[in-house]
């Protein structure tokens, strides 16, 4: 079963959706994508839907604003009490408590984030809203300068945040300082089966500019990657399973893997791989979609996958806007591409609505690292047209 929700839905979802004709709630979103791809859905109404939703039949979302319909029309307690669960960043923190005693977590209103002296923070630190998505309001904090950059920030911008999203995918009152995590970032889609037991369903490596920078520009993945963390990260969820008890439930996750080895949760995603149906990656890399293991209930044969792919990377680019972006008429998707060797999908157009241009994949060789690199730390002003 699907719901199939904006801010994004990709080509490739909504045809895998009518060619295996999968349940699919019919909302103006999902009739929208048929007329957009011309495809032909499996349309449910909201009582067959929820009917099915309450059976137990596993259910893939491809955007968090379809947690409102879950919250109020699915029926399904057990469901909606594991998504608030994850939803809930502070909460998941206590919850997780046992595994990381050394870790500080702190949860603030607005009205306090705004008028907090910096010198009650243990520094340095994270801020961020307890319930999030795609980096908004994140915020590295390593001195006072910079959390009055963030209040300041948060102050400017936090109501068109929430006029973006639903509230239910972006809260705008509650808010967590925690300790700032060292390491490696991995973005992870993952499902929990019947028994509760992990199948990791892609790896993706996240790397910044700098420390500063919290943005969903660059993600990658390759056989080292997954040669590398899988074993690892499986055993990681296997064990934060106990504490969590998630059975036939997807999450996108992201950690960070300390120098020492241990790995540190940063959020959980619930419902969901990558947002924006950018867990396609999968599709495009490795040949197959993400949401259909899930569905399916299998696991991707590894081995057999990543045999000859050892000299390529493939990447995920969020088009992220520059900060004080100046009024955007229209965005050279051409000469973007020119920078790299190859690009696999394009997709365009967001920059009216949301804070960024689009998402980009592309492949890349690793002796071509350094467009990637180069990529990296490029604020993509040249490529906007103000008219």
């Amino acid at each position: 079963m699907l719901i199939l929700e904006e801010p994004y839905i990709s080509r490739e979802l909504a045809t895998f959706a009518a060619d295996r004709r999968e349940a699919v709630l019919d909302t103006a979103s999902a009739r929208a994508a048929e007329k957009t791809f011309g495809v032909s859905l499996n349309l449910l109404d909201d009582a067959t839907f929820a009917a099915r939703c309450l059976q137990g039949e596993r259910l893939y979302t491809n955007s968090e604003n379809a947690l409102d319909w879950i919250y109020t029309k699915s029926r399904n307690a057990e469901l909606v009490a594991q998504v608030e669960k994850l939803k809930d960043k502070a909460m998941v923190r206590k919850i997780l408590a046992p595994m990381y005693p050394d870790f500080s977590c702190r949860e603030l209103t607005l009205d306090e984030v705004l008028s907090l002296n910096p010198s009650t923070l243990s520094l340095p630190c994270v801020l961020k809203p307890s319930v999030g998505f795609c980096s908004l309001g994140v915020y590295c904090i390593e001195d006072a300068a910079q959390w009055q950059h963030a209040r300041d920030d948060i102050a400017a911008n936090v109501a068109d945040w929430c006029r973006q999203y639903p509230s239910a995918v972006l809260g705008d009152n509650r808010w967590i300082v925690e300790s700032l995590v060292h390491g490696t970032e991995y973005a992870v889609d993952v499902y929990f089966d019947g028994a509760g037991k992990a199948v990791v369903c892609n790896i993706l490596r996240h790397d910044f500019a700098s420390e500063q920078d919290v943005s969903d520009r660059l993600y990658y993945t390759g056989a080292d990657i997954i040669k590398t963390m899988l074993a690892p990260l499986e055993d990681w969820f296997n064990e934060v399973n106990h504490y969590l008890g998630l059975k036939n439930f997807p999450a996108h996750v992201e950690l960070r893997r300390e120098d020492s080895g241990r790995i540190v949760p940063i959020e959980f995603n619930p419902m969901r791989f990558a947002g924006l149906s950018c867990t396609d990656i999968s599709l495009f890399a490795w040949g197959f979609a993400s949401y259909g293991c899930f569905l399916d209930n299998t696991r991707p044969d590894w081995e057999h996958i990543l045999q000859g792919r050892d000299d390529r990377v493939y990447t995920l680019m969020v088009l992220n806007k520059p900060e004080n972006c100046p009024k955007v008429t229209s965005f050279d998707y051409d000469g973007l591409c020119r920078l790299f060797r190859k690009v696999i999908c394009l997709r365009k157009g967001f920059y009216d609505k949301y804070s960024h241009f689009g998402i980009l994949f592309t492949e890349t060789l690793r002796s071509d690292w350094k467009e990637l690199t180069d990529f990296a730390s490029n604020d993509l002003r040249e490529f906007i047209n103000r008219g």
